[in-house]
């Protein structure tokens, strides 16, 4: 059994790379984007909801030698094949991947958050249930999110 430790990680001034330029990569990185612009994204064709955002943009398929310098890396593309060959590729490297949808490939998960100002709630279920953690997630925020406090008190 696949077993994820919380904890939030920094990374301010850290190289995160998606590899996949689709809608897999877009609902990962609305979440990363909350946290740092540093995001660079790999692929052959870059959809319009991402392109032309501030990202850093490689339009090309992905080689080995694209881990190069990274923090984090996201398996994001609609090939497994691709995203198993990235997990490969960034272990043997010692980076730290997530394969979207894939839970057993992923050295980490992303949980389902609630961000307003520093204050960060994550709701996750382990990898197992991703419907359940975004249902917790959307219930917490519709409960409380109204209620909190924008000072820092």
């Amino acid at each position: 059994m696949k077993v994820f430790l919380p904890l939030n990680i920094r990374v301010d001034d850290k190289k995160i790379l998606f590899v996949g330029g689709g809608k897999i990569a877009l609902h990962k990185i609305r979440t990363i984007e909350q946290y740092t612009r540093n995001i660079t994204i790999l692929a052959p064709e870059i959809s319009e909801d991402l392109s032309g955002k501030g990202f850093t943009e490689i339009r090309k398929l992905y080689e080995p030698s694209d881990l190069e310098g990274c923090f984090l890396v996201y398996a994001s593309t609609n090939d497994n094949a691709v995203n198993r060959r990235v997990k490969d590729d960034a272990a043997a490297r010692g980076i730290m991947v997530n394969v979207v949808d894939n839970r057993e490939l992923s050295d980490f998960i992303s949980p389902a958050i609630i961000k307003k100002g520093e204050m960060t709630v994550a709701v996750s279920s382990n990898g197992e249930n991703v419907k359940k953690s975004v249902e917790w997630r959307n219930r917490l925020r519709d409960t409380v999110l109204n209620d909190w406090p924008d000072d820092n008190t």
